[in-house]
């Protein structure tokens, strides 16, 4: 029985793919904050997910050294930066769904 957990490449598709998961995610709400016209949430998400696109060949290829090297760190400007702009999203529909709210 061979073993195939020991591929390298592996693990830096599954990370890649769980960023591409999380451009889609991004994508769904900038065309839900385009429907319900939050054009601030929608600006938000659209900048996060050009910036997801633009470092993903870099980051790939990083991930594919880290694991060559058997060793590596999180790039915590992806992380922390994706998790501000959730944040930033979420807070600015808030606001807005309260001041529209206030508003009625």
């Amino acid at each position: 029985m061979s073993d195939t957990s020991n591929d390298p490449g592996l693990q830096a598709e599954r990370t890649e793919l769980a960023w591409r998961r999380t451009q889609l995610s991004l994508l769904v709400i900038a065309c839900l904050a385009l429907r319900g016209q939050d054009l601030a949430v929608l600006l938000v998400a659209l900048a996060s997910v050009a910036l997801l696109w633009l470092g993903q060949g870099s980051r790939y290829r990083r991930s594919l050294a880290m694991l060559r090297a058997e060793r590596g760190q999180a790039r915590l400007f992806s992380v922390l930066g994706t998790c501000l702009a959730l944040l930033a999203m979420a807070l600015l529909a808030i606001f807005g769904a309260l001041l529209r709210f206030a508003a009625t």
